[in-house]
């Protein structure tokens, strides 16, 4: 989904109005300085299409050109700042295009993405409430809004607002990615399950969608069709330790201990701070009766490391 929206076609299709006779000098000028404002690639440099936006605003104080094709300017402006990583530029900015033009949606989703990207989340929260309002057809401010619910772990308005981008756009991959996580984190394993199956058949070598629907499907109990998820992702990234501690997983669940504990075995070789690792490992050599020490040895690290895996596990249908 996009990050920022650009506003072109409203720059170039604005005709001016009330240009003066020092405006119609500057008519020449003034076209130049909206194409690279607008096309800011045409630009020698970021810095020059900042200062052509900037004489385009400076013809808006002077009555050469019009409120909204100055909105436009500002967002445009306040894009490339945001671009450059200057949060509070693009904010100032897009507050002009909002006074100028308070119905310009763009500038209220652009708004949005910098105010979140400035830790302002209830603030970022409201624009794209409002991005969402005047252009109901547009995914990309659910697609934002929904990304802020997560972070909030508010997983079931995530979840909701993902149902709704993808209503509108049913393919794209981005937003089925966040809504298979969104759907995890709210244990609707099944929609997860969905949604990188959907995925799956736009992108079929993206190994994470591979791998996150065989924890899904491990996780609903279908852990034939797990392993056979796992070894595909595991074909297309070896070796990936996330992947190998998925499909350990799936071993621990199926009793078939000696192959969890070579997949955790492998997985922590890569990673040996992981506490899912840990913990499914010293399951996995309690339960084999393989090795009962290092199991519970496991056990504790895991739990040193995240105080918390013993109760997602238990989650997960295992006990200690």
């Amino acid at each position: 989904m996009n990050a920022l929206r650009f506003c072109a076609a409203a720059l170039l299709l604005a005709v001016l109005t009330g240009i003066s006779a020092t405006g119609v000098a500057q008519t020449g000028q003034t076209s130049v300085d909206r194409e690279a404002c607008i096309n800011s690639s045409t630009a020698t440099s970021p810095e020059a299409a900042i200062t052509a936006c900037t004489r385009l605003l400076d013809a808006l104080a002077r009555g050469e050109i019009t409120g909204p094709e100055g909105a436009a300017a500002y967002v445009a402006r306040g894009n490339l700042y945001a671009v450059q990583g200057d949060a509070n530029g693009a904010i100032a900015d897009y507050d002009r295009a909002i006074t100028l033009d308070p119905n310009r949606a763009v500038a209220f989703f652009n708004r949005a993405g910098a105010l979140a990207a400035n830790g302002e989340t209830d603030r970022a929260m409201a624009d794209y409430d409002r991005a969402i309002e005047l252009d109901p057809a547009d995914a990309d401010p659910l697609v934002g809004r929904g990304r802020l619910h997560y972070q909030k772990k508010d997983y079931a308005a995530a979840v909701a607002d993902y149902d709704a981008a993808l209503h509108l756009v049913p393919g794209d991959a981005e937003a089925l990615a966040e809504s298979g996580d969104a759907h995890e984190r709210a244990g609707l394993y099944d929609r997860a399950a969905e949604d990188y199956s959907r995925l799956i058949a736009i992108d079929p070598g993206n190994a994470k969608a591979w791998n996150n629907r065989c924890w899904d499907r491990a996780l609903l109990g279908r852990l034939e069709e797990a392993l056979a998820d796992c070894n595909e992702a595991l074909r297309l990234t070896p070796d990936d330790p996330g992947t190998l501690d998925s499909r350990g997983f799936a071993y621990l669940k199926l009793g078939r201990f000696e192959q969890a504990i070579a997949d955790y075995d492998a997985a922590l070789a890569r990673n040996p701070r992981d506490p899912g690792s840990l913990y499914g490992r010293g399951l996995a050599r309690l339960r084999g009766q393989r090795n009962p020490e290092g199991g519970r040895v496991d056990l504790a690290a895991a739990k040193v490391l995240d105080p918390g895996v013993a109760a997602e596990f238990a989650r997960y249908g295992f006990d200690e």
